[in-house]
Parts: structure tokens; C-alpha cells; sequence
């Protein structure tokens, strides 16, 4: 077992207080009476514990120097932007955790090749366990288009307390 000194902890906490500021979306987990831990961007309807993260608010890959505006868009519409509407991560084994959940494209133009990026740490020493990708289908949204995504990592950062970070990505 690795030991943290007590002059660690602070420091750690302030990095996550300035990650988690910088990111800008809250994000609430909570884990139900059968021992599902939900995700989602409004607070459980009967006040379980929550515990609170702030994911960050990614903007669209920047046209290259050489593209073209599109015909037809004046150039006033909003761009592109994804947001989770619905996150569940469930338990499969001890070392086996299942990702699923919902987007929607709330901008006003088609975003493609969209995914979840997912980050893990693990809580006690504060490390990141698992870096990956959850592939979302249909990859490609119009404006106001929905998509759903679901993930399995086998890893055994897992058979420990972990919290885990999901970030939409579109081109």
C-alpha cells in the first residue's frame, strides 16, 4: 500500500480546484440503491450522495487555412456543440466497468466523427488509470440530432475507488 504524505493531499486538491474550474461543466455521479453509478448534468431527483466534477467544454477542431466556407451557412449560425444528456457507468466484474449513455448536438451545425473521451484516476492516490475512447452512434449529428454510446474497459484500476471523467469530441 503507498503512503501519500499529509503535505500532498493540499496540493492535489488544489490541482483538481483549478482543473476542475478551468473545465467549466458540472457533472453530478451517484451511485443508486443497486449499485449503479449514474452520471448526469442535473443532481439526482432523491438526494442520494452526490459527488460533483466539472467536465470540460470542448470547441470544434478549427477549419484548416485552405478550406472553404460552406454554401449556403451565413456564417451567424451557431457551431457544432455536443452534450452528454445522459451517462450510467455500471459494474461487470471487479476489475470490468461498462460506460453507456446519450448526446445531442445543441449547436446549429452538423457535427461528425463524434465520441466520448474517457478519463479514470484513481481516488486514493490520485493517479490516471485509463486513458480511452467510446465511439458514438451515429457518429455524424445534424443540429439537434441525438446518439447513444456504450463502452467496456477491463482494467484493474477499477477493483478500487476510481472516478471517472467523460468528454464529448467531434471534428
Amino acid at each position: 500500500m503507498a503512503h501519500v504524505s499529509r503535505g500532498t493531499l493540499p496540493i492535489a486538491a488544489l490541482i483538481i480546484v483549478m482543473a476542475a474550474a478551468a473545465w467549466g461543466a458540472t457533472v453530478y455521479r451517484w451511485t443508486d440503491e443497486n449499485g449503479t453509478v449514474h452520471f448526469g448534468d442535473t443532481p439526482p431527483p432523491h438526494g442520494p450522495q452526490v459527488k460533483t466534477q466539472t467536465l470540460p467544454n470542448p470547441a470544434p477542431a478549427a477549419p484548416e487555412a485552405d478550406a472553404k466556407p460552406d454554401e449556403g451557412k451565413s456564417g451567424d449560425e451557431d457551431p457544432a456543440r455536443i452534450v452528454l444528456t445522459d451517462q450510467q457507468s455500471v459494474a461487470l466484474a471487479p476489475s470490468v466497468e461498462s460506460f453507456r449513455g446519450k448526446v445531442k448536438n445543441a449547436g446549429g451545425t452538423e457535427a461528425s466523427g463524434v465520441s466520448i473521451g474517457i478519463v479514470v484516476t484513481d481516488r486514493t492516490q490520485g493517479d490516471e488509470c485509463l486513458r480511452g475512447q467510446i465511439e458514438v452512434e451515429p457518429s455524424t449529428l445534424a443540429p439537434g440530432a441525438e446518439g447513444t454510446f456504450e463502452g467496456q474497459f477491463d482494467n484493474p484500476c477499477f477493483q478500487g475507488p476510481t472516478e471517472a471523467a467523460l468528454r464529448a469530441q467531434w471534428r
